[in-house]
């Protein structure tokens, strides 16, 4: 199991460190909300308090981006592939519960947790995507870990453990709105099963749900939340029409990128039912397979279900999955190495061609953007401050940069502001849209005008 995870940790890194800043992550390189470049850790202090007080709640999250990019990239590719080495290994966990994880299961909860994330550059490689969504995930899962364990056999833990489980709690609870609900909701859940089936719930139990649940209420409470809640005005439809629609666009995300996954666990768990397995073995499944479902329609309230805000949905249907064939193996003894093996191998056979296609837009990307970046410092350097680029078009989910803005249009854009002000030119002008060979892909070298401008707005 270990050279496994050693594998997923260095092909991570290695993506990582492909990866460049994208978009956001140029904004954060400055001072919330001015133009002036981060030189301290109390800069970041500071733009968080502004952020807190006149963007949205995210603090640990964003504040998490602006660290890294104040300590070095370097850093950020070895802590964001071990996160996403140990958020494998937290959902192989977490549906085993105490048993020992073999590596045909880990293969199987790696090549579900990898093949089925519809935003894999993006909540993976990009960083500011990393921070706000792998990171809470990460930290949620890493809370909840105790409380599952805690039904399978009795933590001990002394009142010292109550006190870091709150503030465990408020890390988890205070991440992005969709994986903290959840992670809420799960904590709450798993004490009122303690309680049911051990006939008690600890104290580092109650302590970490308060901890959650202020976490959230910082979260949710910011006052620069209420930036995004006024977008609710601008629809002229009544509010039970705005949230009938919206449920509709989440069942159809859910649809669109989880169909074959629920389809999976719904066999896997069909199955386990007809081995009439013990209360808890049919309970963990639906548990985790019922959170998923909340982490999806919590977006109901959000005005843009953005694809990245499926990743603890994911993450809770693959743990459930798991938990279903954990299931199976314990009640269904044939049911072990064999088709287990035959299942973690049909999954590496997608995940290996994954990491082709995927390698080969993250290699191909970097390179693009390595050589605009270079051509652009050496037109500064001679003196010319406003200059003629061009962005840049990815094709795979596997990319960080697929699905964010790139360089625009407008020089006076966002995106455009900030890589120009951290390149050291007064403005970018884009003009064309480059792209590069990709099998199985349109050739778009020949892009005209309206099309560009399709691309770019």
């Amino acid at each position: 199991m270990g050279l496994i995870l050693a594998a997923v940790f260095l092909v991570m890194l290695v993506f990582n460190r492909l990866t460049p800043l994208i978009s956001d992550d140029y904004s954060y390189l400055l001072k919330f909300p001015t133009h002036e470049p981060v030189e301290t850790f109390w800069d970041i202090v500071v733009s968080q308090y502004y952020h807190y007080m006149q963007w949205g709640g995210r603090t640990i999250a964003i504040g998490l981006n602006q660290i890294f990019l104040w300590l070095g990239k370097w850093v950020f590719n070895l802590a964001n592939a071990a996160a996403f080495t140990f958020t494998v290994w937290l959902c192989a966990k977490l549906a085993a519960g105490q048993k020992s994880i073999h590596p045909a299961f880990l293969l199987v909860v790696l090549g579900l947790f990898f093949h089925f994330n519809p935003a894999f550059g993006a909540v993976n490689l990009w960083m500011c995507g990393s921070c706000v969504y792998l990171w809470p995930l990460m930290l949620g899962l890493v809370f909840l870990l105790p409380y599952r364990l805690q039904l399978d056999r009795d933590l001990s833990w002394s009142k010292g453990a109550a006190v870091g489980m709150f503030f465990a709690g408020i890390a988890a609870g205070w991440g992005n709105e969709n994986t903290s609900g959840a992670v809420l909701l799960a904590c709450l859940v798993l004490c009122v099963l303690s309680r049911l089936l051990l006939g008690r719930a600890s104290l580092w139990q109650l302590t970490g749900a308060t901890g959650c649940l202020a976490g959230f209420l910082l979260l949710m409470c910011a006052p620069g939340q209420w930036v995004r809640v006024d977008r609710f005005g601008e629809d002229s439809i009544s509010i039970f029409a705005l949230l009938l629609s919206r449920a509709m666009n989440a069942t159809h995300t859910l649809r669109l990128y989880g169909m074959t996954l629920a389809l999976l666990f719904a066999a896997a768990y069909a199955v386990l039912l007809l081995c009439r397995p013990s209360l808890r073995a049919a309970l963990f499944p639906i548990f985790w397979f019922v959170l998923g479902l909340a982490a999806n329609y919590a977006l109901i309230l959000s005005p843009i279900y953005y694809v990245r805000s499926f990743y603890p949905v994911l993450a809770f249907w693959v743990i459930a999955t798991g938990s279903a064939l954990t299931g199976l193996v314990q009640h269904l003894p044939t049911f072990g190495k064999f088709p287990q093996g035959v299942f973690a191998g049909v999954l590496c056979v997608l995940l290996c061609f994954d990491l082709v296609e995927g390698g080969y837009d993250i290699l191909n990307y970097s390179i693009m953007r390595q050589v605009r970046e270079d051509t652009i410092l050496t037109q500064v350097a001679e003196g010319e401050k406003d200059v003629e680029t061009y962005a840049i078009y990815p094709y795979t989910r596997f990319c960080g940069a697929y699905g964010q803005p790139d360089l625009r249009l407008d020089k006076d854009n966002w995106v455009n502001v900030n890589m120009a002000l951290h390149l050291g030119a007064d403005s970018l002008v884009v003009t064309e849209q480059h792209y590069y060979p990709f099998p199985g892909y349109d050739d778009f070298s020949n892009t005209v005008e309206t099309e560009l401008s399709y691309a770019l707005e």
